[in-house]
């Protein structure tokens, strides 16, 4: 999840004031007011869906990082300035080895290239939703392109995939992690491919959802490495996808994350029963998760909890155990160094969740720094609480000059 504006701030404690527009006609009993001014006030951050978006049909088979098109974007505003993008349509691959459209953009430093190229660093993007409408690239603000600037002005190239599914046409399988890796992976490609200038040198930062999927490219690296793959940067990760959901099935305000896990998990498991899932009161919003993005989900999704959002023994059913089991994250060795880090007043994936996430990496073997930052949040609310990836910026930004720059990685593992 990345959200920054203070209207959206409510979202994640349980009274959420924002999401993506759908038209008034799909809005059933559920969506009351503060849905409807969710919707409103996201509807003015949102850009068109055009028909870049539409993959050819049926999809020509193609190599993973294929480009598909590009197209020059000067239509997103970060701190009220234009930023220069491309858009990117490409080849990736599902969960199960299907080739898939998936889009992202692509930003890049002003001026010419240093000699190498630019640096690449890979945005895997926070929780926005599952359904199409939901991509980074569709917003004006590039979900967090304030933050994205950040590494423009260091120099480097930031390649920023929506993951299949968002944008492009098809399912997004959420917190999938052989899907998530491949999105991730491939759209690195396919931007090399199809703009100039860029270094074979890549990193990866993500946050939440996007910890995850850089979690997931990191145990990729170990068993098929990439070339050029440097490390991850992984903030306030959804790794151990079990235990996520027994703390987000409790908390206050946090059921529109467990919805979109069961609605990810059908995507990938078409013949999961969600209905052993979800309760009655949750199974009868998930029409939402199709139609609109994470603040509007957990607006109608908010005041649900325990037995109204998970119905009793729903994580010990066989396929959805299995699925949780084989797409959690953190205790498989993986390549290359990590920067773990962790914001201690997380309410979303709190401390105590990472905490386990760096032990099981250490015990695994894995090249870990893992530090943790006093009075940080999930993500940024102005005026309420500073999140991991701007309080700890700074650490990011020396960190990832340090791969590029070719130093030993630190470790926090004994």
């Amino acid at each position: 999840m990345k959200i920054r504006r203070p209207a959206l701030a409510a979202a994640v404690l349980g009274t959420a004031l924002l999401a993506t527009a759908v038209p008034a006609a799909a809005a059933p009993a559920f969506c009351d007011r503060a849905c409807q001014e969710a919707r409103e006030m996201e509807a003015r951050n949102a850009l068109p869906r055009t028909a870049f978006y539409d993959a050819p049909e049926p999809l020509p088979h193609r190599p993973a990082g294929t480009p598909i098109r590009t197209e020059p974007a000067d239509d997103y505003v970060v701190d009220g300035r234009p930023l220069a993008a491309t858009r990117i349509l490409y080849h990736s691959r599902t969960s199960r080895g299907r080739d898939v459209a998936a889009s992202g953009v692509v930003l890049v430093p002003p001026g010419t290239p240093p000699k190498g190229g630019w640096p690449v660093v890979v945005d895997a993007h926070g929780t926005s939703g599952v359904g199409r409408n939901c991509a980074p690239s569709l917003m004006r603000d590039i979900y967090h392109g304030d933050q994205m600037s950040r590494f423009v002005e260091r120099g480097w190239a930031v390649v920023a995939p929506d993951y299949a599914g968002l944008g492009a046409t098809g399912r997004h399988e959420f917190l999938n992690r052989r899907a998530a890796a491949n999105d991730v992976i491939n759209a690195m490609r396919s931007a090399h491919a199809a703009i100039p200038g860029m270094s074979s040198r890549w990193v990866v930062w993500g946050h939440s959802q996007g910890g995850h999927a850089a979690l997931a490219v990191a145990e990729r690296q170990r068993v098929r490495a990439e070339p050029g793959y440097l490390g991850s940067v992984v903030t306030s990760p959804g790794a151990d996808l079990r235990a996520a959901i027994q703390h987000m099935s409790t908390a206050p305000g946090l059921g529109g994350f467990v919805a979109l896990v069961a609605a990810g998990a059908k995507a990938s498991e078409p013949g999961l029963p969600i209905g052993r899932l979800l309760a009655a009161p949750a199974l009868a919003r998930l029409s939402f998760t199709r139609t609109d993005c994470l603040p509007v989900v957990s607006t109608v999704y908010g005041g649900l909890s325990d037995d109204r959002l998970v119905k009793p023994g729903a994580l010990r059913e066989r396929r959805f155990a299995r699925h949780l089991a084989t797409n959690s994250v953190g205790h498989r060795p993986v390549g290359g160094p990590v920067l773990l880090l962790q914001g201690e007043a997380d309410v979303v994936l709190p401390r105590r969740l990472t905490d386990r996430l760096a032990a099981d990496m250490c015990a695994a073997g894995s090249h870990v720094d893992y530090r943790t930052y006093p009075g940080l949040g999930h993500d940024t609310y102005p005026g309420q609480v500073v999140g991991i990836d701007d309080g700890a910026m700074p650490d990011i930004l020396t960190w990832t000059a340090g791969r590029f720059a070719g130093k030993p990685a630190p470790s926090s593992c004994s």
